[in-house]
């Protein structure tokens, strides 16, 4: 039977055995995933879902403790990508080819962008953005004057050094019909109406107002939450497959 121990006192940590560090033939990827925390960028706070991944490096495990606590450590910089940099410096001191992502909402007006950023190993930043908007359909218009209206779900990812999210949640709302708004009182919600209404657009519109306003654009997703169909419309464009 297990006899409960108190380790500290009786096993300095020095004394402990390391069996992370044992070899093994097999050299893995391995880290924290999904570690909720805050950051305190410059002025504001956020909280984050953030991921470190580095590699064994032919022992038996990493050390995701040093991980957490690396983390923890650089959560206080003007920009996020400041500490993404910090991190995988650190943990590559004794974990190498150290990978790190992280997932939060940036607050837009009163909407979110959805961001995820990755700086991987040869320390190079992904970033991948999500905002939802308006569209109202074309061909209905054309036909019957009025284009029926769905929610529509764009989705841009990009190669950086450094993106002003302000910057690019305005650009990304502007690719829509028209953008979405929390409080519109009877007056505004016709304005709304009508602002999309005058002007129409695909899914496939979409995409090419994306593209112009992001020309440097590794790939772009639309995704139409149709209002008269069960089914959903979606257009992309991929830097990785051009005809």
């Amino acid at each position: 039977m297990f006899k409960h121990t108190n380790f500290r006192k009786n096993f300095p940590v020095s004394d402990l055995p390391d069996i992370q560090n044992e070899k093994s033939r097999l050299n893995v990827h391995a880290g924290i995933s999904n570690f909720k925390t805050i950051f305190y960028g410059f002025g504001w706070q956020l909280p984050i879902d953030i991921s470190v991944i580095v590699s064994t490096d032919n022992t038996r495990g990493v050390h995701m403790s040093r991980l957490v606590k690396t983390t923890k450590k650089f959560m206080n910089t003007k920009y996020i990508e400041e500490s993404l940099i910090n991190i995988q410096k650190e943990a590559n001191i004794t974990q190498q080819n150290c990978k790190v992502i992280v997932n939060f909402q940036y607050p837009f007006e009163d909407q979110f962008l959805d961001i995820s950023i990755t700086l991987d190993e040869k320390c190079k930043f992904n970033y991948l953005f999500s905002l939802s908007g308006i569209t109202s359909c074309p061909c209905s218009k054309a036909i019957v004057g009025i284009g029926h209206m769905q929610r529509t779900v764009l989705t841009l990812e990009l190669y950086d050094t450094m993106v002003n999210f302000d910057e690019t949640a305005l650009d990304l709302s502007n690719c829509f019909s028209a953008k979405l708004e929390e409080f519109l009182n009877r007056p505004d919600e016709a304005k709304k109406i009508i602002e999309a209404q005058e002007n129409s657009k695909f899914v496939e519109d979409v995409v090419r107002d994306c593209k112009k306003r992001f020309p440097h654009a590794k790939y772009i997703n639309v995704t139409s939450l149709e209002s008269i169909h069960s089914h959903n419309a979606i257009a992309y464009w991929d830097s990785n497959n051009q005809i």
